[in-house]
């Protein structure tokens, strides 16, 4: 199929998943580097004036997501979008930059609609390379209910009154399956987007490579993207968006919602006093040193995520090269 959109460079369609440095690569290299148009989200403490666009970056955006993506998903104007696309990106053309569109929301929701966004994202822009980052589902999710505990207390879901929440990862599993199974569907999710953008334009990268060599792994990035990747590395290095929990922290949490004085007080604090009183810095890093967190989950609940992520993996091994038996993706056979 001919470019639908008219650019210099070809788009970068990055879709997550969640947990995976997706925040750092959009506050950090998509948004900053200089050879790049980015259309992702603006979102978060570093883009406060920006959610006015709903954490995109202008009115032409918004219009384009909620016609490809949320509000018109599945009967979008097509000619109106590639419409507003072709104005937004403008600029992108006359500086020969590399238009960058970021959601996480393309690889999460429900199947229907991540089949239907991928559709909507080819016809909009034609010709696009897919970058998805993939982490070990255990410790995808272990991470996932460490940032529902901070959601929940500390996040968009506090609210004056309400009492301190702690839940072990085994409740939570319980009541938030249904909701986070599709974090766990990501070889469905790449599949969709092979249907529409060819086996060929698809690029995996693993989570657990960033951890193990982040210049190798911010390099790579690059080097898919037809960046400068010595300026791109320069903007990642030592920037941590997402802290993660400490066993500090945790312990605070449990210790507040014991006790009924500490509860009490917890319950009325603003955002500011709750994270004093569980060692939380306004990144939500830990105050003091400590070991970060586990949440120790259930070999009944392993056996199932493994089990509904087995058949994919073996998948993705096999199609992309990929060494997710090295880092723990598949069950240990006894």
């Amino acid at each position: 199929m001919s470019k639908v959109i008219d650019t210099a460079r070809i788009p970068i369609i990055h879709i997550g998943l969640p947990k995976t440095a997706t925040k750092t690569l959009q506050w950090r290299l998509f948004a900053c580097h200089s050879e790049i148009f980015y259309l992702g989200r603006y979102d978060g403490h570093l883009f406060k004036e920006y959610q006015k666009f709903e954490n995109g970056r202008n009115e032409l955006v918004q219009k384009i997501m909620n016609q490809i993506a949320y509000e018109d998903i599945f009967n979008p104007d097509y000619a109106e979008c590639k419409e507003l696309l072709q104005e937004l990106l403008a600029p992108a053309r006359e500086k020969n930059l590399l238009p960058v569109w970021s959601w996480e929301s393309y690889s999460t929701d429900s199947l229907a609609k991540r089949r239907i966004r991928a559709r909507n994202l080819k016809q909009l822009f034609g010709e696009a390379t897919i970058i998805m980052t993939l982490r070990n589902p255990i410790s995808l999710l272990e991470s996932a209910y460490f940032q529902y505990l901070i959601r929940e207390n500390t996040g968009m879901n506090y609210k004056i009154g309400r009492p301190p929440f702690y839940c072990s990862i085994d409740a939570w599993l319980e009541t938030e399956y249904t909701e986070i199974q599709p974090h766990l569907e990501y070889a469905v999710t790449l599949q969709a987007y092979i249907e529409q953008f060819g086996l060929e334009n698809i690029k995996v990268f693993l989570f657990e490579d960033l951890v193990e060599d982040k210049i190798q792994f911010y390099q790579s990035i690059c080097d898919t993207m037809s960046i400068n990747a010595d300026e791109g590395i320069k903007l990642m290095d030592e920037k941590v968006d997402n802290s993660r929990w400490t066993e500090a922290q945790i312990n605070a949490l449990k210790n507040i919602q014991t006790s009924n004085i500490k509860s009490l007080k917890y319950r009325f604090a603003n955002k500011r006093n709750r994270k004093k009183m569980l060692s939380m810095k306004g990144n939500n890093a830990s105050m003091i040193d400590s070991p970060k967190a586990k949440a120790p989950m259930s070999d009944e609940w392993k056996n199932k995520i493994f089990t509904a992520t087995e058949k994919g993996n073996h998948w993705i091994e096999e199609v992309f090269n990929l060494q997710l038996k090295k880092h723990g993706y598949f069950r240990e056979i006894q």
